[in-house]
């Protein structure tokens, strides 16, 4: 593990979980899995796992349920959100395959899950196949691995085929907001006992103990905050509000088909001098700067099309 913000004082669990669904389920599952992987060789460690598992598994369903709700469409989105709820212990069920045959850290472990289970699910669906696909493609003709292969193989035809026969247009679907975050606070809070009983565990050898979390990660997630908001036809959405500071960058992604316009204010309803066009589907990283006057706390999101809703993630990066 790197050795960067090895201190828990210097990368709070809170703000790390709290930065983006997709950090918080990297995190807790990677824990999860890494306490499995020593659970033979102390059985309090298995204790560990035992006890962050379902905290883990409501996580992940809750974060398929968050990001399902903005991808929603009429016909077949039921079923095929029920599917994806599954991704997780499937995706589980690949890992633990893949370290039957190559250990953890071992070269040929490291290209085929060098990027963690979350690699496969909790981005857009496009993604999640083209990630998948690369599995396949790295195995190639690895005879070692060709039943988890064949079996990725029929997860992608069928997950494929689910997408395939969605129809109709986007609809607006409410995003249980307080959900995600209360599941974000309980698994936060279980992190927290499990570092405690890892202490516990291994006395006064703190490396020992950071080694079962994705350090790295965590103290990278604890300076940056995400935010996604459906934008509905010819109306403004406040994202945030902070103090900005020139250091910091802000990540755009514009999710439809719809041009939105960004700019700072005062507050939601107050004027925004300058707007900053984001183009349907575009993805830029600007300064704060180039939205307006930095000394205006609230990021405003507004789209002028009568017809179209707009769907928007900001990320907020500190250096």
């Amino acid at each position: 593990m790197a050795n960067t913000g090895s201190n828990l004082e210097k990368n709070p669990f809170e703000k790390a979980m709290k930065s983006s669904i997709s950090n918080a389920c990297e995190i807790s599952a990677k824990t999860l899995h890494a306490l499995q992987a020593q659970s033979t060789t102390d059985t309090r460690i298995n204790d560990e796992a035992v006890y962050l598992k379902p905290y883990d598994n409501a996580l992940q369903e809750g974060g398929v349920n968050y990001l399902a709700a903005f991808e929603s469409r009429t016909g077949a989105s039921k079923t095929l959100k029920t599917f994806e709820k599954g991704i997780p212990a499937e995706v589980d069920a690949w890992w633990r395959k893949l370290t039957d045959v190559y250990d953890e850290g071992t070269p040929q472990y490291n290209v085929l899950w060098g990027h963690g289970n979350t690699w496969f699910y909790h981005n857009s669906r496009t993604i999640n196949l083209a990630h998948m696909n690369a599995l396949v493609t790295n195995i190639g003709t690895d005879a070692a691995l060709a039943t988890l292969k064949t079996r990725v193989q029929g997860f992608i035809t069928t997950y494929q085929a689910k997408i395939d026969t969605q129809s109709g247009d986007k609809s607006v679907e409410h995003t249980d907001t307080s959900t995600f975050d209360q599941l974000v606070a309980d698994s936060t809070i279980a992190l927290h006992v499990v570092y405690c009983g890892l202490v516990r565990i291994f006395p006064g050898n703190l490396s020992q103990v950071t080694a079962f979390f994705p350090m790295e990660l965590i103290y990278h997630a604890s300076k940056m905050r995400e935010y996604r908001k459906l934008i509905p036809k010819a109306s403004r959405k406040k994202i945030c509000s902070r103090k900005w500071k020139s250091t910091d960058l802000v990540m755009l992604v514009n999710n439809y088909d719809v041009d939105l316009n960004v700019g700072l204010a005062v507050n939601k309803v107050g004027e925004v001098a300058s707007w900053y066009t984001l183009a349907a589907g575009v993805s830029v990283t600007v300064a704060p700067s180039v939205l307006g006057n930095v000394a205006l706390k609230s990021l405003i999101v507004q789209n002028n099309d009568i017809a179209n809703q707009g769907d928007i993630t900001v990320t907020i990066k500190e250096a």
